[in-house]
């Protein structure tokens, strides 16, 4: 454990994630002067960044409950959402009243229809929205995850839940493939987006942390024990880490969509879990150690600002622009102001509302 009780490996691994959302966005972008940013396909890269995201957090998350249910023999909803709401919303608060000010005071065209789908966290189920709101989706995705887990876990146990994460598993690549198969073209963004279709990946995250804790793995039974051989017993080999480019093979399938949605992304959430996995248990080899370079641990602890901020900067139609916007939006002046504005939400935002959190949601 790293001081504060974080967990080793994991700020690093979230700097990684964070840059390749950043470089999903700056793909054909300009540089000061007029030349192409070299970056090719690395739109892909942000849909790999945020799903190792998602599994960070439900293995976080699940982990934190496992340890609390430890410690006082329950888990208390109200201290949960205390925690969450005091580390999210305050910052997510800010960046809506920016996208609000712009909205209504410089005439910004983002739609009221994005702004209200943004404030109740529903992005994810808005196909058509402004870039501004459109990372959102994410963010809706793991609020959805945070307002219902932590209930079915202290309703029903940890059994329950670890049962509930395996059907969610099972039913996102169905989920999936019914999207794709049924639904009209113009609404195939939901197959990434839709919380039904995309639970597995923190579904996946989520019992990496029951496989990763005794008693639990014990109480959940046969399967928790073969999945704790699957994902933990193979920490051994730091070449784990190399699930992280096998993971864009996944996208080759995406011109097979019965393969690519019931086994692609399925196996890729696997191989995001054993390098959570491996990065939070050995850091003795040349890349657990690059996770825990200062540089990258900080920037692992802006991620979340980082991600909310880089939207506003990191677009490639701004160069079209008038001549300051496009200044502005290009490549490297960009990228410093989404590390200004992220680092300026955190240190002004988040810190100082951390600090007045009450002592009573610390279970």
């Amino acid at each position: 454990m790293a001081g504060g009780g974080r967990l080793l490996g994991l700020d690093g691994l979230r700097a990684v994630s964070i840059l390749m959302v950043m470089a999903s966005h700056a793909a054909g972008t300009q540089l000061v002067g007029g030349s192409l940013v070299p970056l090719g396909a690395a739109h892909q890269w942000g849909k790999v960044g945020v799903r190792v995201f998602f599994v960070i957090s439900g293995f976080l998350i699940t982990k934190l409950m496992l340890d609390e249910e430890v410690r006082h023999g329950s888990v208390s909803i109200k201290a949960f959402y205390v925690r969450r709401a005091y580390r999210i919303l305050p910052a997510y608060a800010v960046y809506l009243g920016f996208l609000v000010a712009l909205r209504f005071g410089f005439g910004v065209d983002i739609a009221t229809n994005d702004l209200v789908h943004a404030a109740t966290y529903t992005t994810n189920f808005d196909v058509e929205r402004h870039w501004f709101v459109s990372h959102i989706w994410s963010l809706s995705v793991e609020e959805q995850f945070y307002l219902l887990w932590p209930v079915m876990f202290a309703l029903g146990g940890r059994v329950w839940a670890f049962w509930t994460a395996v059907v969610a598993c099972v039913v996102a690549p169905i989920c999936r493939y019914l999207v794709v198969k049924a639904l009209p073209v113009e609404l195939d963004a939901l197959v990434w987006q839709a919380a039904p279709a995309v639970a597995d990946s923190i579904a996946t995250g989520c019992l990496l942390a029951f496989a990763r804790t005794a008693d639990a793995r014990a109480a959940a039974g046969p399967l928790a024990a073969l999945i704790e051989r699957a994902l933990v017993k193979t920490r051994a080999t730091p070449l784990t880490y190399l699930f992280f480019p096998t993971a864009f093979f996944s996208y080759l399938l995406e011109d097979r969509p019965t393969v690519w949605t019931l086994v692609g992304v399925s196996f890729s959430n696997v191989g995001f879990a054993l390098v959570v996995d491996r990065a939070v248990s050995s850091q003795s080899d040349p890349l657990g150690r690059l996770l825990l370079h200062p540089w990258l641990e900080r920037l692992g602890v802006l991620s979340y600002s980082l991600y909310l901020w880089q939207q506003v900067f990191l677009r490639q139609s701004y160069v079209s622009g008038p001549p300051a916007v496009a200044f502005v939006s290009s490549l490297p002046v960009s990228l410093a102001c989404a590390l200004a504005a992220g680092a300026a939400s955190y240190y002004l935002v988040e810190k100082p509302i951390l600090r007045r959190r009450p002592r009573s949601a610390d279970r």
